[in-house]
């Protein structure tokens, strides 16, 4: 009985033990700030400059969203529908990309995947996220990262789908305030990257658009040319490393696979070989890495980016800092924690 009884109270000092290491997981993580917290934050103060470029543009040509949102950046959120829309797109997700965090995300990947000042980077933007698209590349001029950017001008629901609002006119008004940037391809985006599926009236909205930034608008005949000659383009300056914004075609593809491209950040997928493949696994097949931001939500959570953030964006969790453990402490509690499972042992 005695026996018994000095066993079952080894039993119980076992589990206590193991409880308090449990514990002690949990007391020896900390939180670290990343060691280019500050470049991050200089990255989110210029999108912050630079969204409000696009407020006073909108407010100059008496633009107004007829979205009902409370988010701070509202203004950054386009219509439900307009001549050049091309998809339907989630309100939830375009509130979600107004938070200029993003543009802290967009510096850590680069930092994650070891890209730094002085390399080129492809940039792909549709107009369905000029918020995210903002974001990527005030990240990239703080870094001192050249883009090499393309853009397509049709956008999803509450995208940049203003007539008098397009992508490639925010493009115009943040050049004039000092982003270094130039898209050296614009397109009309949609359905080839040419524009089927949109009316007369929005190629004539998107046309308008090219005319007025003074920018050459390509029309492709069918979406293979349109891959190879942007493939073309960014093999010849020699990227290292691709960042897609939004749904475009040329991006993405035109085959079964392109819903399968994994999101974030992103070394290496599973390829195919059909025709209709897009930048991401033509550029990836050869070792160059890329930045799919598409399923914003995911993102958001994954980096404790608020999610249909409300009338106020509250602090990223996780964003800014790493989680570092002690682990010669934790081996040491590790150990301390078999002892009683040895003397038990020894009883027996």
């Amino acid at each position: 009985m005695n026996r018994l009884n000095l066993n079952t109270r080894l039993l119980i000092a076992f589990v206590v033990l193991l409880a308090g290491t449990a514990a002690s997981v949990t007391f020896f993580r900390r939180q670290q700030p990343l060691p280019y917290r500050d470049t991050m934050e200089e990255a989110v103060a210029l999108t912050e400059k630079m969204f409000g470029v696009i407020e006073r543009l909108k407010q100059e040509r008496n633009i107004v969203s007829d979205a009902h949102s409370n988010v701070p950046y509202n203004f950054m959120i386009g219509d439900e529908w307009s001549d050049i829309t091309t998809t339907l797109g989630s309100l939830e997700a375009k509130e979600t990309s107004t938070n200029p965090d993003f543009a802290a995300l967009i510096v850590r990947l680069l930092h994650e995947a070891g890209i730094t000042g002085g390399e080129k980077v492809g940039v792909i933007i549709s107009g369905s996220f000029p918020s995210l698209a903002i974001s990527a590349l005030a990240a990239l001029q703080t870094m001192g990262i050249e883009p090499v950017v393309m853009s397509s001008l049709g956008a999803s629901t509450y995208g940049a789908n203003q007539p008098g609002a397009t992508w490639i006119d925010m493009e115009t008004a943040l050049r004039r305030e000092g982003m270094k940037f130039k898209s050296i391809l614009v397109s009309a985006g949609a359905t080839g990257d040419n524009g089927t599926g949109l009316s007369p009236e929005g190629m004539a909205i998107i046309g308008n658009a090219a005319n007025r930034n003074r920018v050459d608008l390509y029309i492709p005949e069918s979406l293979y040319e349109s891959v190879m000659r942007r493939e073309a383009i960014f093999r010849e300056v020699n990227i290292s490393l691709l960042i897609n914004i939004g749904g475009n075609e040329t991006a993405l593809g035109g085959c079964a696979h392109a819903l399968g491209i994994p999101n974030g950040l992103n070394y290496e997928m599973n390829h195919c070989d059909d025709p209709d493949r897009g930048l991401i696994s033509r550029l990836n097949e050869s070792g160059i890495p890329f930045i799919n931001m598409l399923d914003i939500k995911d993102l958001a959570s994954r980096y404790g980016i608020a999610i249909a953030p409300g009338t106020k964006y509250s602090e990223s969790t996780n964003l800014y800092s790493t989680t570092t453990t002690n682990r010669v402490m934790l081996a040491f509690i590790l150990a301390i924690s078999l002892v009683p499972l040895f003397f038990l042992r020894k009883r027996k």
